[in-house]
């Protein structure tokens, strides 16, 4: 009679479930017979087989795996008295012969670590003596002739044992009860013990103490692996991989020089394999005849057992006796493995709990030194605010002396290379005489042509503004000089053209450049002539126009390309007025973003917004390729995305990375503007910049790791003996790395 007592979260036994003669499958899954109420269960988490009597465990790939008797298995036969574990639900295994269980009863026991628990009743008294037992954690031990036995026992005294009975033996080890009882105690105190301890150093002391304590070993050490070591099982484990983190002798005294006291050989594979090793005696065993180290230590009794987590070794627990034989048995290596066990699950809790604690140190760091910076910044902005405002107090006193006899408002600076523009157009703005404005896009060349006919004698009349590359070629003609009806198809009544609407005022014609040749034929003989002709008429009429031309254009460039005609550039260009990227003048951009964000605030719906000092600091940085035009829409649209105040984040990321990259020339454009190139060819010059970069990268890598060869192999991705050939090449030693 084979069966399964379910326990809930609680720790209560809730369900009993035949398993003999069938699968029996568990999981979260109403398909399942055992059904988990527990989403630390996969759907079909493990599964009970049953072979000629015999039962056998076996985990369906479950996410959190199933623990017996509180190691992790995979596949695993299981015995009368073992627990299984299943995420937070407890399943006890019980097999009893069937006379074990009179008719009209029900027998249910526990064999556990701890001991046998057999106990007849009916089902409500099986689920409270069950409770009993989980909530005390105490067992009661049935005596001889109970009714384990098939006879009934005496409820208020146990009976007395006989003579010639033996000590009670657990079924699945062998071993007296009693000592497993007391064994299972002594785990679970150091169960609590360890897991009470976050502090890593003190954790592996007391992990070290009692290895020593169980085991009855003369010395201990407690290994862990080098953090930057090869995965387990790679092949590239040696005894520089690993460290003594703790030694100790039976009286709980640390040992000098723990290093050399340990056998390498026989840390190396138990790392590599992640196995214990249990030797008698060590000197003497045919394994490791001939190994120096063991035989220079004269080593007897040893006992090495793996830390293992999650199928990887973090290192191992070495106990050993240098003066008894077989110190150690079958039963010591099972205590010790479950030490280890419980051990490596604690490490990695403490080594987690202190990589936190040094996270939250480093971000307390962060946060400090973002803290600092930003002062920082906040200072260097208050600098900067003050050597504006001394310009903007020095550029005022200069346009005091220089008295500008007009206004230009709608022009938005304060740099003085904006000031020697209004001095000429001071100059200029009375007369009648064409102008040339060159710039960048963007750079607000209208504003200078609105400047020069709102300022002079042809306020009165029209201003006129055409781009003459957004003209068709075959429309420019009548866009320019107007048409008569009937001059063409669709021409159903007279139109006046931009020349006769400009008469008496100015005509602005922007990006000139992109003017058709022919075109330009017939803008020449209207600028000389003074007189035009309308598509499809006989009559001239003779217009006064101010011709002011704008262009990005490099027009010379185009003259010798035969691109524009050089007569007409002569005509155009009597005045030139060369206006300045944004760029050249940075002490504009805080006054242009006031002034934009000021115009955004007055539109309906709108609410004031502000710049940060950082998001200053990040215009004040950027080049503006867009000039005055790119400024105005990335205002707008930070505007748009933030509630109050546009910090960087609110910014374009394309143009904030661009800001804030760095202005310096690399290290290699920086010597190789101080070669001398004569003498060299290409391939000299870039075979030598890679033998440096190459050797600064090797340098730094071992620096890093200590000068540990292997290590920095495995980090730069080449192998040991290509190392040491680039080693001897840049003569990179010990000393020049590390001193």
């Amino acid at each position: 009679m084979a069966r399964l007592i379910v326990c809930g979260k609680d720790g209560k036994p809730h369900r009993i479930v035949e398993a003999e003669g069938r699968v029996v499958t568990i999981g979260r899954s109403a398909e399942n017979h055992v059904q988990l109420d527990d989403l630390n269960g996969s759907r079909h988490h493990c599964e009970i087989h049953e072979h000629d009597g015999a039962f056998e465990l076996v985990d369906k790939d479950s996410r959190n795996g199933v623990f017996v008797n509180g190691r992790r298995v995979s596949r695993a036969p299981i015995e009368p008295g073992d627990k299984l574990e299943i995420g937070s639900t407890v399943v006890y295994f019980e097999r009893l012969p069937e006379e074990a269980a009179p008719e009209g009863r029900a027998t249910v026991s526990i064999a556990t670590a701890t001991g046998l628990l057999s106990t007849p009743t009916d089902p409500t008294g099986v689920k409270e003596h069950m409770n009993a037992v989980l909530q005390t954690g105490r067992l009661a031990r049935p005596a001889l002739g109970s009714p384990a036995a098939g006879t009934p026992a005496a409820p208020a005294a146990p009976a007395a044992p006989r003579a010639d009975d033996a000590p009670h033996t657990s079924p699945a080890t062998g071993r007296r009860l009693g000592d497993e009882h007391a064994e299972l105690r002594r785990l679970l105190a150091l169960n609590r013990l360890l897991n009470e301890e976050l502090v890593l150093r003190r954790l592996l002391e007391r992990i070290m103490d009692t290895a020593i304590e169980v085991s009855g070993a003369e010395r201990g050490f407690l290994i862990l692996r080098d953090p930057g070591a090869g995965d387990p099982g790679a092949g590239d484990a040696d005894v520089d991989e690993f460290k003594v983190k703790v030694s100790r002798n039976i009286d709980r005294e640390s040992i000098k020089d723990a290093r050399e006291k340990i056998s390498g050989t026989l840390v190396r594979e138990v790392l590599e394999h992640g196995r214990s090793v249990l030797l008698g005696d060590a000197a003497q065993d045919a394994r490791y005849s001939g190994r120096e180290s063991i035989l220079s230590m004269k080593l007897r009794s040893v006992l090495v057992a793996p830390l293992r987590h999650r199928e990887r070794v973090l290192g191992a627990i070495y106990l050993d006796n240098r003066f008894a034989s077989s110190r150690f048995d079958e039963q010591a290596r099972e205590l010790v493995e479950l030490v280890a066990d419980q051990a490596s699950i604690s490490i990695e809790n403490a080594r987690l709990f202190e990589e936190n604690a040094r996270q939250r140190e480093e971000l307390e760091h962060a946060k400090s030194e973002l803290e600092r910076l930003n002062q920082l910044l906040r200072e260097r902005v208050e600098v900067q605010d003050r050597e504006l405002e001394r310009a903007r107090e020095a550029l005022a006193a200069r346009r005091e002396e220089v008295s500008l006899r007009y206004a230009y408002d709608h022009i938005v600076t304060r740099s003085p290379k904006m000031l020697e523009v209004f001095m000429v157009l001071d100059k200029v703005t009375d007369s009648t005489v064409p102008v040339l404005v060159q710039g960048e896009s963007g750079t607000g060349k209208e504003l200078i042509a609105r400047a020069l006919h709102f300022n002079g004698p042809r306020a009165k009349h029209g201003f006129v503004s055409e781009n003459c590359a957004a003209i068709p070629a075959n429309l420019m003609e009548s866009e320019f000089f107007g048409y008569v009806r009937g001059a063409f198809t669709g021409a159903t009544s007279d139109k006046m053209g931009l020349f006769e609407l400009a008469d008496g005022g100015t005509l602005f014609l922007d990006e000139i450049g992109d003017m058709d040749l022919d075109m330009q034929t017939k803008l020449l003989r209207v600028l000389q002539d003074g007189v035009l002709r309308r598509v499809g008429s006989k009559d001239f009429k003779r217009v006064d126009v101010r011709i002011v031309s704008a262009t990005n254009r490099d027009l010379l460039a185009y003259i010798k390309e035969g691109r524009f005609r050089e007569d007409l550039y002569y005509r155009l260009n009597v005045i030139n007025v060369v206006l300045p990227p944004l760029r050249e003048r940075k002490e504009d951009v805080p006054l242009l973003v006031d002034h934009f964000l000021a115009r955004q605030a007055k539109t309906p719906g709108a609410a004031a917004r502000s710049l940060t000092p950082e998001a200053l600091d990040v215009l004040l940085r950027y080049d503006w390729p867009g000039n005055v035009r790119e400024l105005e829409n990335e205002v707008m649209r930070a505007a748009a995305l933030s509630r109050d105040a546009i910090r960087p984040e609110h910014l374009n990321r394309a143009l904030v990375e661009a800001a804030l990259a760095p202005q310096r020339e690399s290290a290699t454009q920086q010597r190789l503007r101080g070669v001398s190139l004569s003498g060299k060819t290409l391939k000299e010059i870039v075979a030598a910049e890679v033998d440096e970069v190459e050797r600064v990268a090797i340098r730094d890598v071992l620096r890093r790791t200590g000068y540990k060869k292997t290590k920095a192999a495995n980090v730069l991705g080449i192998s040991r003996p290509t190392l040491d050939a680039k080693i001897d090449k840049y003569g990179l030693t010990r000393e020049v790395v590390l001193g």
